[in-house]
């Protein structure tokens, strides 16, 4: 170590920022370098330079005049870049499996409106008798005596009605349809329920 490098490190420990500056412009262009190789950003590299030389300074006081400093700061260097470079991992591989929740959910929002939209539509090509019925019933939540009141009808004709109403839906959705939007929370998942049960 000449002896230019033992003064411009005592008097960093001293607080010197004309003897920083110095040290700064020595070895900033060549920790670019190595950030720039390690990390093939400018901006990340930088960033890396400031990084090292904030921490030189920090902690300035721990410096030691009879050791070299670039050592020091290379190894500094190559650590921050390697933390940057597993957290990069880290947050590719989260971002990864967020972009495959997203995609993933939006496929299922899809089918189940998809099936949902079929099951309407199944719905309203049931005979009037039998969908009025099956609404109340299972959309409503009225019992066959208040549907029986409802639509005129007996309390035995209103269990025929819905139970001939299910029997249409069960044909029009096959059975993994209808068993999927039983997993969705759906306001039709009630219905779909007593298809299969």
């Amino acid at each position: 170590m000449t002896t230019n490098l033992k003064g411009i490190l005592l008097r960093i420990k001293q607080g010197d920022r004309l003897a920083f500056r110095s040290l700064y412009d020595t070895y900033a262009p060549s920790l670019f370098d190595l950030g720039f190789k390690l990390l093939q950003d400018t901006a990340a590299a930088e960033e890396l330079v400031q990084d090292c030389f904030v921490r030189v300074w920090a902690n300035r006081l721990d410096l030691r005049e009879d050791q070299e400093i670039w050592p020091l700061i290379y190894v500094m260097a190559k650590r921050l870049c390697f933390n940057q470079l597993r957290h990069a991992r880290v947050a590719r591989k989260y971002l990864v499996q967020i972009e495959h929740e997203l995609v993933n959910d939006v496929e299922q929002r899809l089918d189940i409106r998809e099936l949902e939209s079929h099951l309407e539509h199944s719905i309203e090509n049931l005979p009037d008798q039998q969908k009025r019925a099956l609404r109340l019933s299972r959309l409503e939540g009225y019992s066959h005596q208040q549907i029986a009141v409802e639509m005129g009808i007996s309390p035995n004709t209103v269990k025929n009605h819905i139970t001939q109403a299910l029997k249409n839906l069960r044909k029009t959705l096959p059975q993994a349809d209808y068993n999927y939007l039983i997993t969705c929370s759906l306001p039709m998942a009630a219905l779909v329920e007593y298809l299969v049960h």
